[in-house]
């Protein structure tokens, strides 16, 4: 299965739960688009050693929005001509959250609804978070996008959850913030969760 791994906005931990799910289910890894030398497939492949890492879809140098970094770069491309690699089980990240342009026109939902597949959604604790999480949750939903899971980032705050899962009925992951030493400890105590919540 192939499936996105998207986020309710930036910097939540999309990467970090990416290297930790290809750890768990050995899963390869894809990264749509680049924004920044600072590769997030490099972040990836610290952790989970033996992950297949396939070249980004498009890279920019230009750690801002994609479109911004398109316009400073010259480049020509357009965000329906990217192509994913021909892989079973591969884990596709996307950048930014679900409205962040993927060119001058589209967006990241536009083209994860042009090539629907199963979603799951990244987020994080922080003042504004639950707006956030709510509004991709009711995105994906509007284009018919499949969510397996939402996965929280970080040090777990049951207020928070609580109310997200009454509002939207969708199941919630915990992922820890881990490090070099107890990573594949976390690793598969998210296998485990996800196996319960999403039925992998």
């Amino acid at each position: 299965m192939q499936i996105y791994v998207c986020g309710s906005s930036t910097d939540v931990g999309k990467t970090h739960f990416c290297a930790a799910f290809c750890e768990a289910f050995s899963y390869e890894y894809f990264k749509l688009i680049q924004a920044g030398e600072n590769k997030d497939s490099n972040l990836v492949a610290s952790f989970a050693k033996d992950v297949k890492i396939y070249k980004e879809g498009v890279f920019l140098k230009t750690p801002a929005s994609p479109h911004i970094g398109k316009k400073l770069e010259g480049l020509n491309y357009k965000a329906f001509d990217i192509v994913l690699p021909e892989s079973k089980n591969l884990l596709i990240e996307t950048a930014g959250g679900l409205f962040t342009p993927l060119d001058e026109e589209k967006c990241m939902i536009d083209y994860l609804a042009l090539n629907a597949k199963p979603c799951i959604l990244v987020a994080s604790y922080y003042l504004g978070c639950i707006n956030h999480i709510i509004l991709s949750i009711e995105a994906l939903r509007q284009r018919q996008l499949p969510l397996l899971a939402l996965v929280m980032s970080g040090k777990k705050d049951e207020d928070i959850d609580n109310f997200v899962f009454k509002y939207s009925g969708v199941k919630i992951v915990h992922l820890e913030h881990f490090n070099k030493e107890n990573f594949r400890q976390k690793a598969l105590a998210l296998r485990q969760d996800l196996i319960r919540v999403a039925k992998f």
